[in-house]
């Protein structure tokens, strides 16, 4: 083998080895052979909506993150048991508590009397609001009045896997947050 030859077969050898993996990613994206991992348990809310958006002034003046419950019509044993949960998973933020207010969500028709007693800051919300998020409903709000994440209602037997749910992805934001 010549010098010329030798120096093409090099060269070729280069491309495809810069190539072929491109070329392989493009046709395993292309055809949806990759199932992208998702960490998060809780459901992204899409398209941005902030709750200056939606009409509702911010409840702090301190940039918290807020997790917030929405207050059901009808605020029974597991309504109650949301929001000790609720309360659980803001003591199980050790020192990034500070961070972070748990709030109760109130519609005109959520069961005011019955967590009327509660030292939780409370915000009342709007039907634009009521028609992004149900009811029974937990969702994480950014310092900046931006709704993050929803979690659906869940049943009793699943409460604690929901509470440790929530925990884990509000772990996961204060830890990438550059703000609050």
């Amino acid at each position: 083998m010549n010098a010329k030859t030798k120096g093409r077969v090099i060269l070729v050898a280069i491309i495809a080895f810069f190539a072929l993996p491109a070329l392989l990613a493009k046709t395993v994206l292309t055809n949806h052979w990759y199932q992208a991992g998702v960490t998060n348990k809780g459901v992204l809310i899409e398209p941005r909506i902030t709750l200056s958006s939606l009409g509702l002034e911010s409840v702090t003046q301190q940039k918290l993150w807020r997790v917030g419950y929405v207050v059901p019509e009808q605020c029974d044993q597991q309504c109650q048991q949301h929001i000790y949960m609720l309360m659980q998973s803001h003591t199980a933020l050790g020192k990034e508590q500070g961070r972070v207010e748990p709030i109760l969500l109130l519609e005109p028709q959520s069961d005011i009397q019955s967590v009327e007693h509660l030292t939780v800051e409370k915000l009342f919300v709007n039907q634009s609001f009521m028609s992004a998020i149900e009811r029974s409903e937990i969702v994480i709000v950014d310092p900046l009045g931006q709704l993050v994440m929803h979690y659906p209602k869940a049943d009793p037997s699943q409460l604690v896997v929901q509470s440790k749910s929530v925990l884990a992805d509000l772990r996961k934001l204060l830890k990438l947050s550059r703000v609050g």
